[in-house]
């Protein structure tokens, strides 16, 4: 009877004979491969070099052709992202950062120097929260958007950077009192499908930057990290 299972790519059934002598054929070609593999390791470890240098290539020349788009037209990229500065500034620095990382931390005052000293330039905050090392990055984030939307995020996003190891519920909810924040509208608001879409979209653009870690930074085109 036929096997049912074998279906050929012509919609043909195919009986348990047929099925053998394929696997048979299959067994065959995957010793010659093999010995091939064993007998030339070192053109199989070339050619697995040379696919990965190409792919490399391929995502820097991506990344750099985002980032000059980015730069071209800053305001397609910004949307609802907070602005520490100037909206009319002549030069947007982007940061991708996560508010449980230690490092984004150390780079606050530095960032906010930074601006200051060059009134053309406007900081925008973008969110990359590594949930897989960072239990609470996404909460915060969450947290910072509702913020947001009671226009304190620099605040709040402060008061966070500041007492980072008490990141979590107490101290986001402690934070929105502190700031007097609708304490109703925030908590709706940081549970809402528009703060995970926010996120979410921030987290698409650092995936095609090519984004690894934070904190990440774009300006003028260029990016740099750490």
């Amino acid at each position: 009877s036929p096997n049912c299972d074998q279906v050929t790519g012509l919609g043909f059934y195919t009986t348990p004979r047929d099925a053998t002598a394929g696997d048979s054929l299959k067994l065959d070609f995957e010793q010659k491969v093999l010995e091939v593999i064993k007998k030339n390791p070192e053109a199989i470890l070339d050619s697995l070099s040379r696919y990965r240098e190409a792919q490399e290539k391929d995502q820097e020349s991506r990344r750099n052709d985002l980032a000059k788009a980015i730069q071209l037209n800053p305001g397609l990229y910004i949307k609802g992202s907070p602005i520490f500065g100037s909206r009319k500034a002549s030069t947007f620095l982007f940061v991708f950062a996560d508010f449980q990382c230690p490092f984004c931390a150390q780079v606050r005052s530095t960032l906010e120097r930074f601006v200051a000293e060059n009134p053309g330039v406007a900081l925008v905050y973008k969110n990359y929260p590594l949930t897989q090392i960072h239990p609470e990055a996404m909460t915060a984030a969450q947290a910072a958007w509702a913020a947001q939307q009671q226009g304190k995020f620099w605040q709040f996003h402060d008061i966070l950077f500041a007492n980072q190891k008490d990141i979590g519920e107490e101290l986001f909810l402690k934070a929105a009192n502190e700031l007097t924040l609708d304490i109703q509208k925030f908590n709706l608001d940081r549970h809402s499908t528009a703060a995970t879409s926010a996120i979410e979209n921030d987290v698409r653009l650092a995936d095609q930057l090519g984004i690894a870690g934070t904190p990440f930074f774009l300006l003028n085109g260029k990016t740099f990290s750490g």
